[in-house]
């Protein structure tokens, strides 16, 4: 296992972080004391800039705002410094996914309305230290982006992304199945690249797979990833799962950072995108 003495995250610096609220290890699941749990596989700690806090005070009296009440936190999925979610065994992301799926239940139960879970990877997405980890951010609320999809959804008469699994299983713009699960290039892809990765089963969230079909899904993002790594030469992305309590389609988006949102983006809402999916599907399929 490879270290770094100044990194915060490798094991043997946990002092140099918050306490942490969860730890596993193979024994179980811990939180830390006076004494800083060792020996860890993964490790949650409270994020030191958090988003979102417990007692939100509000800034300024002049205008009406939702206090920012919620949680923040970094999940280190591994204690190898030099380690990467494209270069995890099958064990490790599994581990992970599972790690993901009791978080995310933890703020469901303790009354987040949503939980933003999502990894940046590399400087350029985002990430400001380069040991692999994950942010959730518990909200009060459910986001706009989540609530005008969800406005749509209720309008159709099945559900789109049933249908986009199944229909994009058999098209040029499949990546591969693993599975219960199914990783496209996105017709409307927003980035070069872009993946997505679906169940065919109409599942909400990450709380309602069984053990096989997580197995699955640790197999299907770490199968992704390598790929993008080996074709991209590892380039800097994002990837988001979207989930809801209920009434909702799990899916996973995986976004390279290789192109930049500039002024027209940001002044329409519409993305050029100068790879086409077919194409993108075709490259990343040659990759074994």
């Amino acid at each position: 296992m490879r270290t770094s003495k100044e990194c915060p995250f490798c094991p043997g610096n946990e002092e140099m972080t918050p306490r942490a609220v969860a730890v596993y290890r193979d024994d179980g699941v811990f939180e830390d004391g006076e004494t800083r749990i060792r020996g860890w596989w993964a490790r949650c700690i409270p994020n030191m800039y958090p988003a979102m806090v417990q007692s939100p005070v509000a800034p300024t009296p002049e205008w009406m705002a939702m206090p920012a009440r919620g949680g923040h936190e970094v999940i280190i999925e591994s204690p190898d410094h030099e380690s990467s979610p494209a270069a995890f065994n099958n064990e490790t992301a599994i581990r992970m996914i599972s790690v993901y799926a009791d978080r995310y239940r933890y703020h469901i139960e303790h009354g987040s309305s949503y939980v933003s879970i999502f990894k940046n990877w590399g400087r350029e997405a985002g990430a400001s230290l380069s040991h692999t980890h994950t942010q959730l951010i518990a909200l009060p609320l459910v986001p706009p982006l989540l609530m005008r999809e969800i406005s749509s959804i209720s309008s159709m008469p099945a559900c789109p992304y049933c249908m986009i699994a199944e229909r994009e299983s058999g098209s040029e713009r499949i990546i591969f199945r693993e599975g219960e699960w199914v990783c496209i290039a996105p017709f409307y892809s927003q980035t070069p690249y872009e993946m997505w990765i679906l169940p065919f089963k109409h599942i909400s969230n990450l709380i309602e797979i069984n053990g096989s079909m997580l197995a699955g899904l640790g197999r299907a993002l770490r199968d992704a990833l390598h790929r993008l790594s080996a074709l991209l030469n590892d380039p800097p992305y994002n990837y988001m799962l979207f989930q809801m309590s209920s009434n909702y389609h799990l899916n996973i988006r995986i976004q390279p950072a290789i192109t930049r949102i500039a002024g027209f983006e940001k002044n329409t809402g519409i993305h050029i995108n100068p790879v086409p999916p077919e194409q993108a599907a075709s490259e990343l399929r040659s990759i074994s």
